[in-house]
């Protein structure tokens, strides 16, 4: 938006004027993730903790044949450690009951790598597993643009030379002429899917989509005469 305002000196000097014009200038880029983070949680449940194991093991080996299949590296692949929990019995009205009927085991996948469009396709066909009987969770890929500091440079430059091309336009319609900036405010990256309106305070990072708009807004403050 264009604010200009404008400040009377003293009374003993009333020709003396001072000005000044606030400009926001903005740029926006459309980037493309390099970096692509997958999970996959695997679980495995049964009466004891050895046929609990022995389901976790079958749903994990498959899930590590499947990745080695799409040609993942074991330097992007990383495993959790496996977790248990008890299982207890529900009472006729959903109520869990004191009476332990078996053991949930679970562990994790972590497929990392800048491979992204190898994750996009593959966790889609991660289902074909889940419909062979493994017990297995697929969360939604997570991608980033790890260039992200060299980019919000470059960014506000561009946002800074959008603003004095406003302020420039301005001033030369009234006749004036700018002398300094007095203030600059920088304001936090947008980065959203393509062609969102999206605005927060404390900037969005929107990782859902492999490519991604970014948005940087500078507001300057010049003082003109």
């Amino acid at each position: 938006g264009l604010l200009v305002n404008t400040y009377r000196a003293r009374l003993d000097h009333p020709k003396k004027l001072e000005q000044s014009l606030a400009v926001t200038g903005s740029a926006r880029r459309r980037i493309r993730s390099d970096q692509a983070i997958w999970r996959i949680r695997v679980t495995g449940s049964g009466e004891d903790t050895k046929k609990a194991f022995s389901v976790l093991k079958a749903g994990v080996d498959r899930v590590t044949q499947f990745l080695k299949s799409r040609k993942f590296s074991d330097v992007e692949i990383s495993m959790s450690a496996i977790s248990s929990e008890p299982k207890y019995a529900k009472d006729r009205h959903g109520n869990v009951t004191s009476e332990l009927v078996g053991y949930i085991l679970e562990r994790g996948f972590t497929i990392s790598s800048n491979n992204v469009e190898a994750i996009a396709k593959s966790a889609p066909e991660v289902t074909e597993l889940i419909e062979e009987g493994h017990e297995i969770i697929s969360c939604l890929p997570e991608y980033y643009y790890t260039k992200i500091s060299d980019l919000k440079i470059e960014m506000i430059g561009d946002a800074s030379k959008d603003a004095r091309s406003r302020a420039d336009q301005i001033v030369t319609k009234a006749g004036c002429e700018i002398t300094e900036v007095r203030t600059a405010r920088m304001g936090v990256l947008q980065i959203t899917r393509p062609f969102s309106t999206d605005v927060s305070d404390s900037g969005i990072y929107d990782t859902a989509t492999i490519e991604k708009d970014v948005t940087a807004v500078v507001a300057l403050t010049f003082g003109i005469n």
